[in-house]
């Protein structure tokens, strides 16, 4: 049978259960590590800044793009 427990491991790599365990005899375990994940950081526009430069997309000069999209929708 498969049972899940919450512990807290310390800086040295201890071990530490959050709940009273049941007595068992010696047995092996797994652990399973919960990394937190990464916050996103808020950005301002000036990181958008030229991250299309290298698209396909936008080769051209920014007055023709600028038509194409325009013509399209006529």
């Amino acid at each position: 049978m498969l049972q899940t427990i919450e512990v807290e491991i310390d800086a040295q790599g201890g071990i530490h259960p959050l709940q009273a365990m049941p007595a068992m005899a010696e047995r092996r375990a797994l652990l399973t590590l919960v990394i937190p994940e990464k916050t996103v950081v808020q950005s301002d526009w000036r990181s958008f800044v030229g991250i299309l430069k290298s698209s396909p997309c936008f080769n051209e000069d920014p007055v023709v793009i600028q038509r194409k999209m325009r013509d399209e929708w006529n």
